[in-house]
Formats: structure tokens, sequence, C-alpha cells
């Protein structure tokens, strides 16, 4: 193998260092057949985490927009702006909590073993879309009521400047 990698590359002198005649000692060879074993292990590895992560991107992007365009839809059809937004609401916080308490309730299972799994999974399911409801219901009114509060401080600033401007010419005006 030495004295072919030598032929073709036409004898460098600093590949001496880094080639083993693995042939001759079987001790050298089972190492580097370890070596090459464990680096093809991280390297599967490392591929097969990269691929689950880009497959859990793409379904996070079309659960997404799923559910924006779910929002929108309802918006146009009610034709009413606040309906789309209470949809978006109360869609994020049903999925999201309904996702953690069937995570909870796995592991406080698994600590206490309550239930079998299938039914830690449908208690998981039932407490996540009521506590999503109700969560959404809150942020929803929250959203509302806030968004009403600046749009009134933002009036008062635009009418007290267009008083202020109206004062300023007839002040203009008189002089």
């Amino acid at each position: 193998m030495k004295n072919i990698l030598l032929q073709t590359l036409g004898d460098p002198t600093f590949l001496n260092f880094y080639i083993i005649d693995s042939f001759r000692n079987d001790d050298d060879f089972l190492a580097g057949l370890l070596v090459m074993g464990a680096l093809f292990f991280l390297l599967a590895l490392a591929i097969g985490i990269i691929v689950v992560l880009i497959l859990f991107a793409i379904l996070f992007f079309l659960i997404s927009g799923g559910i924006i365009s779910a929002s929108v839809l309802v918006g146009l059809h009610q034709k009413s702006v606040s309906k789309g937004f209470k949809t978006l609401f109360l869609s994020v916080c049903i999925l999201g909590t309904t996702i953690i308490s069937v995570i909870f309730f796995g592991i406080i299972n698994s600590m206490k073993n309550w239930w079998a799994n299938d039914i830690s999974v449908v208690i998981g399911i039932i407490f996540g879309l009521i506590s999503g409801w109700l969560l959404g219901l809150l942020i929803f009114n929250a959203t509302k009521k806030l968004v009403l509060f600046f749009k009134a401080k933002f009036n008062d600033r635009i009418n007290s400047k267009s008083i202020e401007s109206k004062l300023e010419i007839n002040e203009k005006l008189k002089s």
C-alpha cells in the first residue's frame, strides 16, 4: 500500500510519517480499524442528528404555516380581524400546552407509576386542550385590551399635536 502511494504521488517524503504499515502489525491494524469505526459512528451520528433537526424544522414550519393560514381564512370568512387573531391565539396555545402537558404527565407517570402510559397521554391531551383554550382566551383578551390602550394613547397624542398646531397657526395669523 505504501509502495502504491509512493508510485502514484511521486516519492513525497512527508507521507512517510503519516502512512502506517498496518498489514505487518496486527495491533496497529486493529487500533486503526477501531479509530475508523469510531469516526464513522460519530459521522453517522452527526448526520443523523442534522437530518432529524431539519425534519423537525420542516414540521415546525408546516404546522406554523397551517395555523397562520387557518387564522387568516377564519378572519376573512368572518370578515373580522379580531376573530382571526382569536383563532391564532387559541390554536397556538392549545397546541403548545397540549405538547407540554403530554410531556409533563409522561414524566410524572414515569416517576410515580400512577397509570398506564396510554392513560397518561390521554390525560395530558385533555388537560392540554382545556388549559390551552383558557390560556388562549386570556392572552387574546389581554392583547385586545393592550391594543385598545395603545390606540387611545396614540389618538390622544395625535389630537394634542393637532390642537397645538392649530394654536400656532392662530397665533401666527394674529401677528
